[in-house]
């Protein structure tokens, strides 16, 4: 990706082969068209990087761009500016969703489960991104809690098809009257 010095959206994928212009073009519609979760996209200054984040939710998808890969990645992130004691998430439904997924995909649900980036423990036992997960009585800890694909038409499908999931489970608990997650620190 060429240096912009103020990069957008549509220039930066107007550099991209068709097929994968189609495929974020598609993904972009789809993640500003869920509601309650309500994606807003920011791209980052080096024009290598489309975030479309849901505050609310604290849940987040990132299209990478680099002169030889593309790839894609959603997470329940932190929030991480400021002192150590600060850092917190919003909330985190990914087993929940996990366990929704299954209940009518069991497939789905194993491949986002894999897709899951497993903690290489490289800030050792000070990471504050350390994420535990159980899925089909098997536990893992995992970084960020953040699950990596491709850009490709089968691996966008299950992000949709994910985040189709935890839109259907936060309009339940709306309509439950549960309230917006509150801040989980994560320093104890």
């Amino acid at each position: 990706m060429n240096e912009k010095s103020n990069p957008t959206y549509e220039n930066i994928i107007s550099e991209l082969p068709q097929e994968i212009k189609d495929e974020i073009i598609k993904m972009n519609d789809f993640l500003k068209s869920l509601k309650p979760l309500k994606f807003k996209r920011m791209v980052d200054k080096y024009g290598t990087k489309i975030t479309y984040v849901a505050s609310d939710y604290g849940i987040s998808y990132a299209i990478k761009i680099s002169d030889n890969t593309i790839k894609q990645n959603f997470w329940w992130y932190i929030v991480h500016s400021g002192k150590p004691e600060t850092w917190h998430r919003r909330a985190d439904y990914m087993e929940e969703t996990l366990i929704e997924i299954a209940k009518a995909d069991p497939k789905l649900s194993e491949r986002i489960f894999n897709a899951l980036k497993v903690c290489g423990n490289c800030y050792g036992d000070r990471c504050l991104a350390k994420t535990p997960y159980e899925y089909n009585g098997e536990k893992k800890i995992f970084c960020h809690g953040r699950a990596e694909f491709q850009i490709t038409r089968n691996e966008s499908n299950d992000i949709q098809s994910f985040f189709r999931y935890v839109n259907e489970l936060m309009k339940r608990k709306a309509d439950n009257g549960d309230p917006l997650p509150e801040k989980i620190y994560l320093m104890k």
